[in-house]
């Protein structure tokens, strides 16, 4: 097989040769389309080898073949080599300006590669009497909503007859009504969904992923467990469930599919990433880990098995691993939001607080209501020298959003508690213990506070809660400790001192 570098001059070369001698090529046969028509079929069932060559060879030969260089383009748009695909629906546009197939690829790669004004342009330039058919202007559609725009993705959709917009556009559907806040709405879909399993899996599949994407996890399983009763072999639906099932905790349900998947497909890309959540959720990082590395190894640009990697690697405290692979993730799509959080998120916790700033701004800029930006912005201005004020404004912005952000009060509370602004760090450290009753650190914070300020018998509530709780932090300990000592209660200032020593103790490597 050709490398791709010498597979893409290949095309360019033929390209110039037939524009240098002025070829003209006859008009395009019944043959040539029943050709274009099978390189179609097979870039969608993903044979990308046995047609890679023929489709090449075919571009070259008909250099004034609008559709060929489309065709191409989108081949190497599936196979992730977006800058020679943008060249080549460029090709394509040239000689037919009204190909609405390319404008809406060239958009894709546009919005991915970071050019999202561009992308946008290049949609609403598309004419509606060059959307020829269902299936292209449910991919208009799909295009609207990746660059933000529902109210035009469902408006696209509207157009659709009812076969298509009752099948395959229930996942967009469903998407669009999550994002613009109609919860109920895509709610209402889920009984069209199931009854659609058996005659269109595929779709009802992709309609249940939107619903876990969108947290409504149970909803997404009572889906898929309508396919798998249909289809109880069916690999994708298997893998889906216990995804699902991961997330609502229901892990021996999800080990049981994951059990019955890996015997259709052992050790596929997707079965390590769904072992490799699962593992994360059960709280076994390390083994999630390597789980995810092996399934990184077979498809390196998976967008889910990155992200999970950096979720994964930040919970096991692998801060360069979680930055690195957030890069990544970057890389491939710059304006995705979801990614822009990952990565500084990851930044933070590296502390690189400069990377950490930059693709945070840009997360909350896109998203103002999502109270994570809020959250992680403000954690990262507070880790810079002088921008305590800015923390505080994030922090606060996260609370008028949601005024039961327990962690959002909790930072609030720790910044005015290092200012010494005693009033104002109770004030919200109370308002974290009444959203978060059981919030550990938070009850030994604010016991400390109320111990400085003079409230023993308070602190003492706080403080003794907080030891119940979790009784592996040395802090609170050393607090209990000052408190016992200061109220006269000399053996159990004993008791807790020894405890604080203990869990104090270096290990065997100093640390």
């Amino acid at each position: 097989m050709l490398s791709n570098k010498l597979t893409f001059q290949i095309t360019a070369i033929g390209i110039l040769v037939f524009s240098i001698c002025g070829y003209i090529p006859a008009q395009k046969t019944g043959a040539d389309k029943d050709v274009l028509a099978k390189f179609e079929k097979s870039i969608e069932q993903k044979n990308y080898a046995a047609i890679e060559r023929d489709l090449l060879d075919y571009a070259i030969a008909n250099p004034q073949d609008a559709k060929a260089f489309e065709l191409l383009g989108r081949l190497r748009f599936e196979q992730n080599r977006l800058s020679e695909a943008k060249s080549l629906y460029q090709k394509a546009l040239s000689l037919d300006a009204n190909s609405a197939s390319a404008k809406i690829n060239l958009a894709v790669i546009n919005f991915q590669t970071g050019n999202a004004a561009q992308a946008v342009s290049e949609l609403n330039e598309i004419a509606d009497r060059d959307v020829s058919n269902g299936a292209l202007r449910l991919k208009l559609a799909q295009a609207f909503a990746l660059v933000g725009d529902c109210g035009k993705a469902l408006s696209n959709v509207e157009k659709l007859d009812a076969k298509i917009k009752n099948a395959d556009a229930l996942p967009l559907r469903a998407e669009c009504y999550l994002q613009s806040g109609e919860k109920n709405k895509a709610i209402s879909l889920i009984i069209p969904a199931k009854n659609l399993a058996k005659q269109n899996p595929a779709a009802t599949i992709k309609f249940a992923e939107v619903l876990s994407a969108g947290v409504l996890h149970k909803e997404s399983a009572d889906v898929l467990r309508a396919v798998v009763a249909i289809a109880p072999n069916d690999y994708d639906a298997l893998v889906s469930l216990a995804t699902s099932e991961i997330y609502t905790k229901d892990f021996a349900n999800a080990k049981i599919h994951l059990q019955r998947a890996s015997k259709i497909k052992p050790n596929s890309p997707e079965l390590l990433y769904a072992e490799g959540l699962l593992e994360s959720e059960r709280g076994n990082q390390a083994q999630s880990l390597e789980l995810l590395e092996k399934s990184l190894a077979a498809n390196p640009d998976s967008e889910a098995v990155l992200s999970q990697f950096v979720i994964t690697a930040m919970r096991a405290n692998q801060a360069g691993k979680a930055l690195r692979a957030a890069e990544k993730l970057l890389a491939l799509k710059p304006n995705e939001p979801e990614f822009l959080y990952l990565h500084g998120a990851a930044a933070l916790q590296n502390n690189n607080l400069r990377a950490a700033e930059n693709s945070l701004n840009r997360f909350v800029k896109s998203r103002p209501q999502d109270s994570r930006g809020c959250l992680a912005l403000g954690l990262t201005f507070a880790g810079q020298t002088g921008k305590i004020e800015e923390a505080r404004r994030q922090l606060k912005k996260c609370v008028e959003t949601n005024p039961n952000n327990f962690e959002a009060n909790y930072q609030l509370g720790l910044s005015y508690k290092t200012q010494g602004e005693t009033e104002k760090a109770i004030e919200h450290l109370e308002a974290t213990i009444k959203s978060a009753p059981d919030y550990a650190l938070a009850l030994r914070d604010l016991g400390a506070i109320y111990l400085q300020s003079g409230a023993e018998a308070k602190a003492r509530i706080a403080l003794e809660k907080s030891a119940a709780i979790n009784p592996n932090d040395a802090d609170t300990h050393f607090q209990l400790t000052r408190l016992y000592n200061l109220i006269g209660e000399k053996d159990l200032a004993k008791k807790h001192l020894e405890m604080f020593q203990k869990l104090k103790k270096p290990d065997k490597n100093g640390m």
